[in-house]
C-alpha cells in the first residue's frame, strides 16, 4: 500500500447524537437547534471546540420539518463555518450512508479534507405547536425539489400508483410485507407472530439505546394485540410496528483522512474506518417491479460494499439495516442470504418504530451507533445498510475500527446507481378487464382500525399487471386479513376511473 493511499483512508473522528423531548410549546425546538446541539456533541467527542468552523464540505441531509430556503448556507453562518462546498439534499433515507460513500471519495481524490455531515427533525415540537394552536397534529409539507440540491431527485411514484392512492411508505409497505408473507410460505398466525418477535428484539435494542425515542422494551404480544393504542394502520401492520416520524432527533459527523486526523491530534482510539461502500438501484418504481418480495440491488450494494475488503458478510460482527417497516430489513436479510437464526441483531440502533424515525436522518444515527460500537470493539466490523423511498435504492459502509488490509477503493462514477442486471417488470394495463391471480395487496384502516378499503397489484391471464382497488366489502376486507388470498383468482372491471378487483 502506497504512503499516499494510507494517508487518505477514510475516517470518522467525531459524532454527535442528540434527542430532545419538549413537555410543552415554551420547549419546543427548530430542526437547525437540534442539528446544532448534535454538532457541538461531536466536537466535544473528538474534544475539538470550534472544529465546525474548520471544514470545508458541508452535507446535510433533507429535513422535512422546515421548508429549504436557506439551507445549507444558514447552518454554515450557525456554526461560524465557511466550506467550499454546501450540500443538501431531496427527500431520500439512503442519503447518510450515501453522503459518508461520496465524501470518502472526494477524501480520497484530494478534493475534501474535512468533512460534517448532519441531519434532524422537529416533528414532535411542530406536533407541540400545533396542538397548542388547537390542531391535531403536524401539519404535512412535502419538501419541494430545489436547484442547488444534490443526489437522487426522481419522484417516486408514478401518476397511476397516485391515482391509486399511493404515496407514502404505509400506503406500499404493506405491498412488500404482503408478498413476503405468501413467498416464505407462512400462514397468517405464523406470521404474525414472526412480526411480534422480530419487532420485540428491535424495541429491546432501542430501550438500551439513550438516544431512542421509546426506552421501554415492548414485548411480542403487546406489539400484535390490536387495542385502542395499537390500533390496525394498515394489514398486518399494528401501530407498534411502523416508523415513528413524530420525534425531535439530530445527528452528526465528522469525516476526513487520516493524515489530517493526525495533524488535528485525535487520538487513534477515536478513529473509524470507512473500509468500503457501495449504491445500486432497483427498477425505480414499485408497480414495474419483477417481485414485491426481493430487492436485488441490495445485494449489489453489498458485494461492492465488501469487495475491497477482503472480508465475507459472515466476517462482519455488527449489522444495521434500515427499518422503516418490518418487511425492509427481512427482505435485506434474505438477499444477503443471511438465515433466520443468525445470531447477529439486524439493528444495533433499534429500529425507526422504537428507537425513532427523524425523516431522512435515521441512518446518520445507525452509523454514529456504530463509531460508537466499534470504538469499544476496535478489531471488530460493522455494516450500516440504508434505503431510500420504497426499497427503491440502497446504500452500504463497512466500518471498523482497525484500518484493514486493503486500501478504500474509490468506486468509479460509471459503476455507481446501477440497477442490478437487466431487470424489466411486466407489461402494466391501466384498464383491465377479465380473470386474473391477485399478487398482493394492502388494506386502508381507519383512525378505529377498521378496514375500510383496499388496493391489489394482480396479473392477467396474459401475464399483463394491473392495478385496482377492492370493493367496499367488510367480509371481503376482514377476510383477507384472515386467510391468504394472494394468488387466488377473481373478476377485474371497471368502475368510473378505476379498476376494481373481486376475489
Amino acid at each position: 500500500m502506497t504512503r499516499h493511499a494510507q494517508e487518505k483512508r477514510p475516517v470518522i473522528i467525531g459524532v454527535g447524537q442528540h434527542v430532545h423531548h419538549p413537555t410543552d410549546v415554551e420547549n419546543i425546538k427548530k430542526p437547525l437547534d437540534l442539528i446544532e446541539v448534535a454538532i457541538q456533541k461531536a466536537e466535544i467527542d473528538v474534544d475539538l471546540e470550534g472544529l465546525a468552523g474548520r471544514i470545508d464540505t458541508l452535507c446535510l441531509v433533507n429535513i422535512l420539518s422546515r421548508s429549504p430556503e436557506g439551507l445549507p448556507s444558514q447552518l454554515s453562518h450557525r456554526i461560524n463555518a465557511h466550506p467550499r462546498n454546501e450540500e443538501y439534499t431531496w427527500v431520500g433515507a439512503s442519503v447518510p450512508q450515501w453522503f459518508v460513500n461520496r465524501t470518502a471519495e472526494k477524501i480520497c481524490k484530494g478534493q475534501t479534507k474535512l468533512a460534517l455531515i448532519c441531519g434532524g427533525e422537529a416533528l414532535y415540537s411542530r406536533k407541540v405547536a400545533a396542538k397548542a394552536r388547537g390542531g391535531k397534529g403536524w401539519d404535512w409539507d412535502f419538501p419541494v425539489k430545489m436547484p442547488h440540491m444534490v443526489g437522487d431527485l426522481r419522484d417516486a411514484v408514478t401518476p397511476l400508483e397516485q391515482k391509486y392512492g399511493r404515496q407514502l411508505p404505509i400506503h406500499f409497505y404493506p405491498l412488500f410485507e404482503n408478498a413476503l408473507r405468501h413467498h416464505e410460505g407462512l400462514s397468517m398466525a405464523e406470521h404474525r407472530q414472526e412480526l411480534g418477535n422480530f419487532c420485540s428484539t428491535f424495541s429491546s435494542i432501542a430501550s438500551k439505546n439513550p438516544y431512542s425515542w421509546f426506552q421501554e422494551t415492548k414485548s411480542s404480544d403487546e406489539i400484535i394485540e390490536i387495542t385502542p393504542d395499537n390500533r390496525m394502520v394498515s394489514f398486518p401492520y399494528t401501530k407498534s410496528m411502523c416508523s415513528i416520524m413524530e420525534v425531535d432527533q439530530a445527528a452528526a459527523l465528522f469525516l476526513t483522512d487520516t493524515q489530517t486526523a493526525k495533524e488535528l491530534g485525535v487520538p487513534r482510539k477515536k478513529w473509524v474506518y470507512l473500509l468500503g461502500s457501495g449504491d445500486a438501484s432497483d427498477i425505480w418504481h414499485v408497480t414495474k417491479r419483477i417481485d414485491f418480495h426481493s430487492s436485488p440491488s441490495v445485494r449489489e450494494a453489498a458485494d461492492a460494499a465488501m469487495r475491497p475488503t477482503g472480508l465475507s458478510l459472515n466476517e462482519i460482527n455488527y449489522l444495521d439495516f434500515y427499518s422503516c417497516f418490518p418487511c425492509a430489513p427481512r427482505i435485506t436479510r434474505n438477499m444477503l442470504e443471511l438465515p433466520k437464526d443468525d445470531p447477529r441483531p439486524l439493528t444495533i440502533t433499534g429500529g425507526m418504530a422504537y428507537f425513532g424515525g427523524p425523516g431522512n436522518s435515521y441512518s446518520l444515527h445507525a452509523i454514529c451507533k456504530m463509531v460508537e460500537t466499534l470504538r469499544q470493539d476496535p478489531a471488530a466490523t460493522g455494516m450500516v445498510q440504508a434505503l431510500s423511498w420504497f426499497i427503491s435504492k440502497h446504500s452500504v459502509g463497512i466500518y471498523s475500527g482497525m484500518p484493514g488490509k486493503h486500501p478504500y477503493k474509490v468506486i468509479p462514477d460509471t459503476d455507481r446507481h446501477q440497477m442490478s442486471g437487466p431487470l424489466k417488470g411486466p407489461l402494466i394495463v391501466e384498464k383491465a378487464s377479465g380473470t386474473g391471480d391477485l399478487e398482493t395487496y394492502m388494506l386502508f384502516h381507519d383512525r378505529q382500525g377498521q378496514a375500510v378499503g383496499g388496493i391489489v397489484i394482480g396479473r392477467l391471464d396474459d401475464g399483463s399487471r394491473f392495478l385496482a382497488k377492492l370493493p367496499r366489502d367488510k367480509d371481503i376486507l376482514n377476510a383477507m386479513m384472515k386467510q391468504e388470498f394472494i394468488g387466488k383468482k377473481g373478476r377485474v372491471f371497471q368502475r368510473g376511473d378505476f379498476n376494481i378487483f373481486e376475489p
